[in-house]
């Protein structure tokens, strides 16, 4: 990072790009689309492993096998959000210069 004379910070091309790539891969998309897929998967594991557990006590529906079909469905719906719709690396630069020259105007809280 430069510091211009006005006390400004300017990126260079790669620096903005890892700020990009590195807060794409923390969206919070991500996250939870990755483990409503995990969870979806476990529960469906399960209705399919023990299938008469679900039966008995849900009056006939496979109840895990739905849900577990149901919460995979939505991990993927929100991992396709997240390549499709990505948070635009405007605004991610955008706010990591402003807290940027907050930091450097010597403002004690980023608030």
């Amino acid at each position: 990072m430069v510091f211009e004379k006005t006390g400004r910070s300017t990126l260079s091309a790669a620096e903005e790009e890892k700020i990009v790539r590195s807060t794409r891969r923390t969206d919070l998309r991500n996250i939870i689309g990755a483990l409503f897929l995990v969870y979806g998967i476990i529960v469906f594991l399960v209705g399919m492993l023990n299938p008469a557990a679900d039966i008995a006590q849900t009056g006939g529906i496979h109840i895990n096998l739905w849900t577990g079909l149901g919460m995979f469905i939505t991990g993927v719906l929100f991992l396709l959000w997240s390549k499709f719709l990505p948070v635009p690396a405007e605004d991610i630069l955008s706010v990591y210069k402003t807290v940027d020259e907050k930091k450097a105007e010597g403002a004690g809280s980023l608030d």
